[in-house]
């Protein structure tokens, strides 16, 4: 199974949860590492999403969306956003 990398720009809505709840911050990122461990066995999932960058896809968990890229043999997370926040933020 590929390697998954976090950037930092990810890590933001479990630090964001964990300021109010952080049972549920531990839980909801066990649930995000749950699915990118999906993503990286199935790296062609998802949307593509060129007019984000170069390989960028994203995915749905729950009201939230993974954007991420396959890079040789990694897969990176790029960021994770609520899925009603709009354009730009990468």
């Amino acid at each position: 199974m590929p390697r998954i990398r976090y950037s930092d720009a990810s890590k933001e809505i479990a630090r964001y949860i964990a300021k109010d709840n952080p049972k549920a911050a531990r839980e909801w990122a066990t649930k995000l590492r749950k699915k990118c461990k999906t993503l990286a066995e199935h790296p062609k999932v998802g949307d593509e999403r060129a007019e984000l960058g170069e390989g960028i896809r994203s995915t749905y968990l729950g009201g939230y969306i993974i954007y991420f890229r396959q890079r040789e043999e990694t897969l990176e997370i790029v960021r994770v956003r609520r899925g009603e926040l709009q354009f730009p933020f990468l």
